[in-house]
Formats: C-alpha cells, sequence, structure tokens
C-alpha cells in the first residue's frame, strides 16, 4: 500500500508524528554537547538531524500533525531550529527529561488532545535515513497494521554487521504486514550480536514506533497505570503543573516499560538504509560510502586511509595517517582513533578535574 493511499484510508483517524528530541550526545564531542544538543548536529554542514527527521515523513505526515518533544533547558534552541519546519505550538516542552516513557505518554496524550484519536508515528530526532521514501513506504505499512490490528508496530532493519551497541528484535511467525516479535535484546555482547546476525532470525531495532492514541493509552493503563492515569493532567496542564507533576515520575525507556511486556507488538522491516549516528565510527560508516574517508568540505586526507575529519573555518590537512577521528569544533580540537572514540565518556570527570567542564 502507498503512502498516498495510506494517508486518505486510515478509518477518519489522521497521521501524526512525534519527534523525540534532545540530549546531549557526548559520543559526537565536542560538536555536540550540553549547548549544541545532538539533533542540531549537522552530518553534512548544511542540514540538521532534526530538519532532515522533519522533511523525510512528508507528505506522508502532515507538517501540522508533526510534534517535536525537547527539554526546557534546550527549548529555545529547538524553538530557533524548528522555526518553518513545524507550527511553533508543535514544539512540546518537558520541564525535564524523564526517559523516553513518559515523554512519549505525554507527547501522545498531548496529540489525542489537539487532533483527537489518532495514529502515531513515534521516532528519535537523531537518526540518519535514507532514501526518506523508502521510510515513507515503511511507516504507511506500520500505520495499516496499527489500525487494523489495534498492535504497536516496531521497526526493524536487517543488520548489517554484528554491532554490540545497538539492540536487537528476534522476528517470529509473519502478522499480516509484519512479524510477531519473539524477544527483545538489548546491546549484547560481540559474540552473541554475531550469532544472533548470523541466524538470520534477528533486527536492529531502529527506535521507531508506530500507534494508535487509544492502543497507547490501553497498554499504559496495563503496564504503567500510574502514568497513565496522570498523562490527561499532563496534557491539559501549563509549564508549573506539569513541572509538578513530572518532579515525581521514574521510569525507564519505553522499550523496557511497554513494548518488551506488551503482547501487541509486531515488527515491520525497514525498507531504508539505517545510521543511529550514536559515535564518530558510527558517522564515518554512514559517510564515507564507497570511499575510505568520510571529510567534510574543509578537510584534506592526503594517503590516508579511514579517517573520519571535521573541519571548521580553517582548513584540516592529514597526512599518511591511518583510521584516525579528528574534529575542529572551533575552541576544542579533538583527536583520537576510529577504535576507541567510543570511550567519550571518560572526558568528563577529566575535563571537570582540569576545571574545563563548561566545554562539555
Amino acid at each position: 500500500m502507498s503512502p498516498r493511499t495510506v494517508a486518505v484510508s486510515r478509518l477518519g483517524m489522521p497521521l501524526t508524528g512525534l519527534v523525540i528530541a534532545g540530549g546531549r550526545g557526548l559520543r559526537l564531542w565536542p560538536e555536540s554537547r550540553s549547548g549544541r544538543p545532538k539533533p542540531l548536529f549537522s552530518p553534512d554542514g548544511r542540514t540538521t538531524l532534526l530538519s532532515l527527521t522533519i522533511t523525510r515523513v512528508q507528505p506522508l505526515i502532515a507538517r501540522r500533525h508533526l510534534f517535536i518533544l525537547c527539554s526546557a533547558d534546550q527549548a529555545p534552541l529547538f524553538a530557533r531550529a524548528t522555526a518553518g519546519l513545524v507550527p511553533k505550538e508543535n514544539l512540546l516542552v518537558e520541564p525535564e527529561g524523564r526517559g523516553t516513557a513518559v515523554a512519549i505518554a505525554y507527547g501522545c496524550a498531548v496529540i489525542r488532545r489537539r487532533v483527537g484519536a489518532a495514529l502515531t508515528a513515534v521516532m528519535p530526532a537523531d537518526h540518519l535515513i535514507a532514501p526518506a521514501s523508502g521510510l515513507r513506504r515503511t511507516l504507511a505499512r506500520a500505520f495499516s497494521l496499527a489500525a487494523s490490528d489495534e498492535r504497536i508496530a516496531v521497526v526493524g532493519v536487517a543488520p548489517a554487521r554484528a554491532e554490540p551497541g545497538f539492540g536487537y528484535q528476534e522476528i517470529g511467525p509473519a502478522v499480516g504486514a509484519g512479524f510477531r516479535v519473539r524477544r527483545f535484546i538489548e546491546k549484547p555482547p560481540l559474540a552473541l550480536a554475531r550469532r544472533m546476525v548470523a541466524c538470520g532470525r534477528f533486527w536492529w531495532n531502529a527506535g521507531i514506533f508506530v500507534m494508535s492514541t487509544a492502543t497507547l493509552e490501553s497498554e499504559l493503563s496495563r503496564h504503567a497505570p500510574a502514568l497513565a492515569a496522570l498523562t490527561v493532567r499532563m496534557a491539559q496542564a501549563g509549564p508549573r503543573r506539569l513541572a509538578r507533576l513530572y518532579a515525581g515520575l521514574r521510569y525507564d525507556s519505553f522499550d523496557r516499560v511497554v513494548v518488551e511486556k506488551s503482547s501487541r507488538v509486531v515488527a515491520v522491516k525497514a525498507d531504508f538504509r539505517w545510521h543511529d549516528v550514536g559515535s564518530w565510527q558510527g558517522l564515518w560508516e554512514a559517510l564515507k560510502g564507497s570511499r575510505t574517508n568520510a571529510l567534510s568540505p574543509n578537510a584534506f586526507a592526503i594517503d590516508c586511509e579511514g579517517v573520519m575529519a571535521r573541519a571548521s573555518r580553517r582548513p584540516m590537512v592529514l597526512l599518511g595517517v591511518k583510521d584516525l577521528v579528528a574534529v575542529d569544533a572551533g575552541e576544542i580540537l579533538f583527536i583520537t582513533t576510529r577504535a576507541r572514540s567510543q570511550e567519550l565518556k571518560r572526558l568528563g570527570p577529566e575535563l571537570g578535574r582540569r576545571g574545563l567542564g563548561r566545554y562539555l
């Protein structure tokens, strides 16, 4: 079924989107940090991960039905970044981050209040996906499945390699346009990930969920009743009251609170290439294509192999090096090997000890 067919045959329910934005994204430090959240990272120097997320779902999801959710401390940044992309009232602000279970419950409650009963695709703001038409085709199938069978459809990606840093779905028998999910495995050891990929029954979990607002309300009532009881009040609350309600919430991720416990979950196979851009290594893999180096426009590599280089205004020249990450973020220069580019959590304590915490 085509995206256009889905859009005009949804049993009276509009198609909506909730984009979860926020987080410092330390794994892409120093280009992404507290004042530069990861969704505003630019992979090509022209667009941001957030703007790409917004534009690739159109026209399947109309701009007026696309909502962006962020935390209060980053709201001014996202207000500027989304100006002209979505209506300004569609920027939803959490008083503070309380995990994706709370974020999705709150965001979908606001959608239900403003739009009415709807089908909603919940997606991260910071992934690289191509082609956009493939995402729209995948969402079209997921919307159909979620509408007809009252399911939560989760998007799975056929793995290109054994990746211990990703979550996985074990796929079972076919269910309509999707597949039953036998279980979820989060960040397996490398040896286990290799066995899982080799057997062909496991997909990467892309973190994209599609469901009706009614199905979400039902599953929250079953698996997180206290949170479900608050959603209507949260959707109607002003900033101060919302902050008071949020202060008492303690929940894990949406995956753990709902998806891993629900009997309504089915997987839909992605018809696109997917990168979660969770590290410099991951960005190198996403951008290098058929080449060995991934270079920004002002970076030059001579006799180099496996280099991820990001230059700022001044040129960056690399000569005869291999498997490096080099990032010039203006006031900060960061160099490491690709193999160790995921060890950035070590920087926080060290920079703090040296009185350089302002650069985090």
